[in-house]
């Protein structure tokens, strides 16, 4: 087996590495991430705002683009230093601004256990058997912990054997990893990567944390080629898209993952055809609140068809990390070897979607930490605990699932992974004191029953019209007994938080263009996935 020498290091600094507003797990002397970047601001403006408004607006402020998100519109803006909140203010008086808010620093869902062992003798190569959360049989296993042999509890696991017997997934499904990097030359990689992308401040698309080979490894590891781990996935490839930076910079403690980055790297992956993303990062609401522009590249990326998969958090507390409680995304708490909830993990059965197998969870690593060479025959691999590792279980079982049943949409496969859960434990827990479904069995994902959603309680309708030449739509609705509801144009969020008299209610949308066009409308209960039908308006 081959262990990483410096990870005893790198693990003593971040083991008790929740949020930046919790940085007690950081060496002494080391100074707290700041909460977000010091001088740019993520700007979006109603859709139909002329560019000469758009401009003063930027120049109002000293601001300089950096960055147009076009299909959410948002703008990624440079701003003088120090002056977030004054700008994000000014901002927000501007009639033709939808929201601005800082560029917050989501950090890595990092470990908040374990540490470097002696490496063991006798393991061999080939390390299947010590990778319990997919096949437990109450095997002897290596603990990271002690350096003593211990076992798990039978059928503690994801029945993934099982689930290749019914299907080896397929390498047209592609998994986007937004995550520190991969090492894509590692052994258990090799093949597996389509594309190595860096969107970050990072100058390397390298994984300098080792986060993203250890996140990829499991999800999508080379399987049955005698080496290694296995990779829940198994043919599925996977993209290393890099969003999250080192920090800091020169002795790297934690990984950061900015807002703007993580909406760059997950449109890209919306728009080039993959089918999953893995977001193993996050952070609480206080003193974050959810970022609305993250929020809307969710929803896009929701909208072209992506199973969306996060970490839920390892605070031990049911309070919602984002992207993880975004309605659109299936959150991940962690589960050990006996299906017992991991003592670090969050937990939610209003938000928390599944859980899956997250403690001490053996994959690949970078070569260079255990101080081999980047084609290294055998390959470096290490043990992690976190929501982290949980999360790409899952990533790799919609693969799985969207490869045994072709066309199915984002909405069936979520439905599969998540209605055919396991609700109680090896030891008879009951998963659902915990989470919303269950813990995944990807077995039971490939041929369980999926019922459809329910239809729509949000009955829609809308009609178009002009006013001296312009365009405008009048939209009624009834069926909500929310408080609040969003209005959606053409995937846009348009209106945030509008009051719902909980009858029949209307709005105005004045578009405000003149021509031809065609707007396609929903109205959603504010914050959560229940939406109307569709309703299309043609000038």
């Amino acid at each position: 087996m081959r262990h990483a020498a410096i990870l005893a290091t790198l693990l003593a600094a971040v083991v008790s590495f929740a949020s930046p507003s919790r940085a007690g797990g950081l060496p002494e002397g080391v100074p707290p991430p700041p909460r977000f970047a010091p001088d740019q601001l993520l700007v979006a403006f109603r859709p139909g705002t002329p560019a000469a408004d758009i401009a003063q607006a930027h120049t109002a402020v000293g601001a300089q683009v950096i960055k147009r998100f076009e299909a959410i519109g948002v703008h990624l803006l440079r701003i003088p230093l120090g002056t977030v909140e004054a700008s994000a203010a000014l901002y927000e008086r501007n009639p033709n601004v939808r929201y601005a808010e800082p560029n917050f620093h989501r950090p890595l869902i990092l470990p908040t256990e374990g540490k470097d062992p002696a490496p063991p003798n006798g393991l061999g190569i080939e390390y299947f058997a010590e990778q319990w959360g997919l096949n437990n049989t109450a095997q002897p296993l290596y603990d990271p912990d002690t350096g003593a042999t211990t076992k798990g509890s039978l059928d503690a696991d994801i029945d993934a054997p099982e689930a290749w017997d019914l299907t080896q997934g397929s390498d047209s499904i592609r998994i986007a990893i937004l995550d520190s990097g991969v090492e894509c030359t590692h052994v258990d990689l090799l093949g597996k990567c389509v594309e190595q992308l860096n969107f970050t401040s990072s100058s390397t698309p390298a994984d300098v944390l080792g986060h993203g080979t250890h996140v990829a490894g499991i999800a999508a590891a080379n399987t049955n080629n005698g080496v290694g781990t296995a990779g829940v996935g198994w043919k599925a490839r996977i993209g290393s898209l890099k969003v999250c930076h080192e920090w800091p910079a020169l002795f790297p403690i934690i990984g950061l993952c900015d807002v703007a980055d993580s909406i760059a790297g997950l449109m890209h992956a919306a728009d080039n055809g993959y089918r999953v993303a893995n977001m193993s990062y996050g952070s609480d609401p206080d003193p974050y609140s959810p970022s609305q522009a993250e929020a809307d590249a969710i929803q896009y990326a929701w909208s072209k068809g992506m199973v969306l998969v996060a970490a839920a958090g390892n605070d031990y507390a049911d309070s919602p990390t984002y992207p993880a409680a975004f309605p659109e995304v299936i959150a991940v708490a962690a589960t050990d070897r006996h299906d017992n909830l991991a003592y670090f993990s969050t937990f939610g059965k209003s938000w928390v979607s599944v859980a899956a197998p997250g403690h001490n969870i053996l994959s690949t690593y970078p070569n260079s930490a255990c101080g081999l060479a980047a084609n290294d025959p055998e390959g470096c691999y290490t043990w992690l605990s976190g929501t982290s590792m949980a999360s790409p279980h899952v990533a790799g079982v919609a693969a799985l699932v969207l490869a045994h049943t072709p066309g199915l949409t984002n909405v069936q496969a979520r439905g599969y992974i998540e209605n055919n859960a396991d609700t109680a434990g090896a030891l008879g827990q009951n998963f659902k004191a915990w989470v919303k479904y269950g813990r995944v069995n990807a077995r039971a994902a490939l041929d369980g029953q999926n019922p459809p959603p329910p239809a729509a309680a949000i009955t829609l309708a809308a009609t178009g019209s002009k006013v001296k030449g312009k365009q405008q739509a009048d939209l009624t609705w009834s069926g909500s007994t929310a408080q609040l509801v969003d209005i959606w144009r053409n995937g846009t969020k348009i209106v945030p938080g509008l009051p719902n008299n909980q009858s029949t209610t209307t709005y105005t949308d004045l578009i405000n263009r003149t021509g031809s066009g065609t707007y396609t409308y929903r109205v959603c209960e504010a914050g959560t996935a229940t939406c109307s039908n569709e309703a299309v308006v043609v000038f």
